[in-house]
């Protein structure tokens, strides 16, 4: 065998093997001005949606046209310390070969995630797909996913949930062809597998000449599911609802319940669940635009008055309902738009629909400035947290910023709200809110800088910082042991911090072992801690600490990068540090004897661009560098030989 054969099999190898992550520990910055970048080679992404993986990260799903201009449906995924699961550049949901739009997507099992979108490879009309994805990549339901509408009709409109089982219900509204011309609400129910579960064909909840959109399904969590959508009603659009049972059956009775008056027209919905009832919000058109709200029971009966209750007795109109439940209440989110400014407002009510903060609403921010499209979420600590897009200063274009209340509706973080993406001047947009299971929050959205459209992500922590109050972590190597030193700022009482290493396997993947604790009894404002480990294994290890208070509060420090060879009589090649990097990048090398090594850089298409030819090197550490003058974003692969040794490395080139 040729050695340039042996080496085109040993690179293409590395590239079906090695999945294209990020390869070092990308990690959140602490700076909202330039924020995480989660996504490169992106075109033009649209449709952004994110969601929580149940683990503390969360999954990305977008559109982008960025293969032939055809649009497409990406995914990945970030774990809870800003990592890209595997490939950087996003992989796709489907083998189809087709255009594939609007991703719509709801969280699954535990690191898994589906989604469903409209799929135009087999019809011209567009079939409805379905994927279920794991947190590593893997496509759970085939290559191609599911197909969920199976027939000619025209689909309009669709959603999903799941429920703690791992079920999945999908409802859409379906247009029959032109020779009836009627309107289907279908229902559907799949297991975690992709088997279907209700009849075939789904569950026929209303079919009529009458024209039907945006319909909602939100599970019952005992297999049955609730299912809402709008329909013309006399030139009145009315919001609906009915229950379908774990049987399949249409446990509302025949027909469906109607949940606001006939007297204004629904121009949008918000559903959630509040105990085994349904809370429901919707914003209407009258002389100003008002929001009503109702709590309806598991049996289809409305549990407040007639119609709905007004949320609010504010001037102006008042659009936007986003609603989450809180404890025994809910936390209700809208815009109160007046001339002189939009406004975000927040409140608590209880089962019975009353007010339990400030009468009128309490603002999310003390500057009044222009705000709008907000994103709520519960922080698990019995209040929420919000996120909006604010015009606030002299630029063209508005920066995101967020806040979190307790539950007596009191601010937890500068009155003025927290900057989550404030890069100056740059249009930011499709925001998304996603909680980290600690009292935090991860922030996904579009940002385009520099001509550039991309995905970025930020983390804020419950305190409202973007870093944890664990600072200045670092590992050092000190004979055969790594010394592990941190800073603990503002300690509220006794505090534990847990030490933990972890070794990157080949697929990316971050295993975390707990290899000791220190205890704090919480009487220095700021301090210092140290702690030894001796390993058991060799390479690039990482140290993160884990800080849990006395109030059983959870934040994770950065990490802490270090190359451990010990007495190794093995060649040890590190992951390039950093990356992804921007202009030069680091490789580091362990020799046992003297010896001579040579180091090839490869682009995306297997093209050498560069190469280190058998220079002879030192015994023990070892470091050279790579420039990426003159090269263009994307994914490299550098090869390592010396002697019988060879190993392939991938590395990501930013912006």
């Amino acid at each position: 065998m040729s050695h340039n054969k042996r080496k085109f099999e040993l690179l293409l190898a590395a590239i079906f093997t090695f999945i294209i992550t990020q390869a070092s520990f990308a990690q959140w910055v602490s700076n909202p001005a330039i924020n995480t970048s989660l996504a490169i080679e992106t075109v033009d992404p649209i449709n952004i949606s994110a969601i929580s993986d149940k683990n503390n990260g969360a999954f990305v799903f977008w559109q982008d046209n960025k293969v032939s201009f055809q649009n497409e449906i990406f995914f990945m995924h970030v774990d809870e310390s800003g990592r890209i699961s595997f490939r950087a550049d996003g992989k796709k949901i489907t083998s189809l070969l087709g255009q594939a739009e609007n991703p719509v997507c709801t969280a699954s099992l535990p690191n898994s995630a589906v989604v469903i979108w409209k799929d135009f490879a087999r019809s011209k009309n567009g079939d409805l797909f379905a994927q279920r994805v794991s947190h590593n990549g893997t496509l759970l339901w085939t290559d191609n996913g599911i197909d969920i509408s199976g027939s000619k009709d025209e689909i309009s409109d669709y959603s999903a949930n799941s429920d703690n089982d791992g079920n999945i219900f999908i409802s859409y509204v379906a247009k029959e062809p032109e020779i009836t011309g009627d309107y289907r609400i279908i229902v559907k129910k799949f297991s975690p597998g992709g088997k279907e579960i209700f009849s075939h064909g789904g569950i026929n909840i209303n079919k009529s000449r009458i024209k039907k959109n945006m319909t909602s399904v939100i599970a019952d969590e005992e297999g049955g599911v609730f299912v809402f959508w709008l329909e013309v009603i006399n030139e009145r659009i009315i919001l609906f609802g009915q229950h379908v049972s774990r049987e399949g059956k249409e446990a509302w009775g025949n027909k469906p319940i109607e949940i606001s008056s006939r007297v204004h027209n629904v121009l949008n919905y918000f559903i959630t669940k509040l105990g085994t009832s349904i809370y429901v919000a919707w914003q209407t058109q009258r002389i100003d635009r008002v929001i009503y709200h109702q709590l309806i029971s598991d049996k289809g009966i409305p549990l407040w008055i007639p119609g709905g209750k007004l949320i609010t007795n504010l001037k102006g109109n008042q659009v936007n309902p986003v609603a989450v439940e809180v404890g025994s209440g809910i936390v209700l989110s809208w815009t109160n738009e007046t001339k002189k400014a939009k406004e975000i407002y927040l409140q608590m009510f209880d089962k019975r629909g009353r007010p339990m903060w400030n009468k009128s609403g309490v603002p999310v921010s003390s500057f009044r400035s222009m705000q709008f499209g907000q994103r709520l979420i519960s922080d698990g600590k019995g209040g929420v947290i919000v996120a909006w897009i604010d015009s606030r200063n002299d630029s063209t274009y508005a920066d995101i910023y967020s806040q979190r209340f307790d539950n007596s509706g009191k601010m937890l973080w500068n009155p003025l709200g927290i900057a989550v993406a404030a890069n100056f001047n740059t249009p930011k947009s499709y925001l998304n809110l996603v909680p980290n299971g600690l009292g935090g929050a991860i922030a996904v959205f579009k940002n385009r800088r520099n001509s550039i459209n991309k995905i970025y992500g930020q983390k804020v922590f419950n305190n409202g910082t973007y870093i944890s109050q664990i600072s200045n972590l670092e590992a050092i190597v000190q004979n055969d042991s790594i010394k592990i030193a941190w800073n603990a700022a503002n300690e509220r009482g006794k505090s534990l911090y847990n030490i933990e290493r972890a070794i990157e396997a080949d697929t990316g993947t971050m295993t975390w072992k707990n290899v000791g604790a220190i205890r704090s009894n919480g009487s220095a404002n700021n301090k210092t801690f140290q702690y030894f480990d001796v390993p058991d294994t060799t390479g690039t290890l990482y140290y993160r600490i884990e800080q849990i208070d006395a109030a059983n509060n959870i934040q994770t420090s950065d990490i802490a990068r270090v190359n451990y060879f010990g007495e190794s009589s093995d060649i040890i090649v590190m992951q390039n540090s950093p990356n992804p990097f921007s202009d030069s990048t680091e490789i580091s090398f362990y020799l046992p004897k003297t010896s001579r090594v040579s180091i090839e850089f490869y682009d995306g298409h297997v093209a050498l661009i560069s190469q280190i030819d058998d220079k002879t090197f030192p015994a023990g550490e070892n470091h050279v560098f790579f420039s990426a003058q003159g090269l263009k974003p994307g994914i490299y692969f550098y090869r390592f030989m010396a002697d019988d040794f060879v190993d392939v490395k991938k590395m990501v080139l930013t912006n």
